[in-house]
């Protein structure tokens, strides 16, 4: 929740208002136009879905959180964003403290699913 109140990257067309939750709130957008960075914003609901599964199924749990944290990561090999509605791009010069505070949430459900993992795998199986 912190890192939708911070600069989650600045821009070279001179975007640094970025906040998280605008990137939240319309990232979307750019997966309908197919454009390959906004692809990124699919791990919102992958990590959403992580969280939701953790108690139920925590092998779903875990490779959601997988993918989310690798989608989330990949953002770090981006070079160019559309910066406004008319579809200019522009390059990406600063990955904000939003940035680096949701991928670290990512992080964190993938090492708590990884740490239940390992709970139980090795947790005794009862005899029959």
């Amino acid at each position: 929740i912190i890192s939708l109140t911070q600069k989650s990257y600045c821009s070279s067309y001179g975007l640094c208002d970025n906040f998280g939750y605008l990137s939240l709130f319309f990232g979307w957008i750019g997966v309908f136009m197919l454009h390959i960075p906004a692809f990124t914003w699919l791990a919102n609901p992958l990590l959403l879905g992580s969280w939701l599964f953790f108690r139920k199924n925590s092998k779903i749990s875990f490779i959601l959180s997988i993918i989310a944290f690798s989608l989330m990561l990949s953002f770090l090999l981006v070079d160019e964003i559309i910066s406004n509605e008319a579809g200019t791009k522009s390059k990406v010069v600063f990955y904000g403290l939003g940035y680096w505070l949701w991928l670290f949430s990512s992080f964190i459900m993938l090492i708590g699913n990884f740490i239940n993992w390992k709970k139980n795998k090795y947790k005794p199986q009862p005899r029959i």
